[in-house]
């Protein structure tokens, strides 16, 4: 039973991460840029914070709708300042590689933190991410089918699987083509890249003050 529930955990991970959004942009676009480590870094706080929402949504679902129904214009508009933010640094960012970072022989730690803590928290300010999974978990009626806390807890650790498993490939696919981009490809990959991010936030604040009319 507990190998189904760590299944439908990492099916739930998975499909609750791969959606393009601004976080796949960063992974990519810090592979392509630092190597393989820093999008894997990317990557794993992305699904950390996936973890958490996971968590949220089967232990207390109802607290966590009710939170979001109270606050969620404040999550948003400080989600979409932080996209805006991380979208201009992106934008404004060197695009020289170095040699550590294209052969990926050390990563300084520091740069592996901040890749992790910065994907954390884009995502962590993102309320759609856990209204997915309260939505599939309600649809499959995970409540009801689990049968205690061993379940819920298999549940959560098949969500972390599943979305690390979805960043992980993600990262390695970017870094497969990583050697086909000169500077100058790299240059105008940072001005996209930040553009994107940068519209992201910019359309967080726009449905946030056309709702708030």
């Amino acid at each position: 039973m507990e190998v189904d529930n760590l299944i439908t955990g990492i099916v739930v991970g998975f499909l609750v991460a791969a959606p393009v959004g601004p976080v796949a942009v960063l992974c990519i676009q810090r592979t392509l840029l630092d190597g393989r480590l820093v999008g894997y870094a990317t990557g794993v706080g992305a699904a950390l914070a996936d973890t958490v929402f996971g968590a949220l949504a089967i232990f207390s679902v109802a607290v966590v709708q009710g939170f979001l129904a109270d606050h969620r214009s404040s999550v948003q508009l400080v989600g979409s300042v932080v996209l805006i933010l991380l979208g201009l640094r992106t934008i404004l960012a060197r695009s020289d590689r170095t040699e550590t970072a294209s052969t990926s022989v050390a990563i300084d730690h520091l740069t592996l933190l901040q890749a992790l803590g910065s994907s954390f928290l884009v995502t962590i300010v993102n309320p759609i991410t856990i209204l997915a999974f309260v939505s599939i978990f309600a649809a499959i009626h995970v409540s009801t089918t689990v049968d205690g806390l061993l379940g819920s807890w298999t549940i959560v650790v098949g969500v972390l699987l599943g979305a690390l498993a979805w960043w992980c490939l993600l990262a390695s696919i970017a870094s497969v083509l990583r050697q086909r981009f000169t500077e100058r490809s790299l240059r105008w990959l940072n001005r996209v890249s930040g553009a994107v991010i940068l519209g992201f936030g910019v359309y967080g604040l726009v449905a946030l003050a056309w709702t708030g009319h």
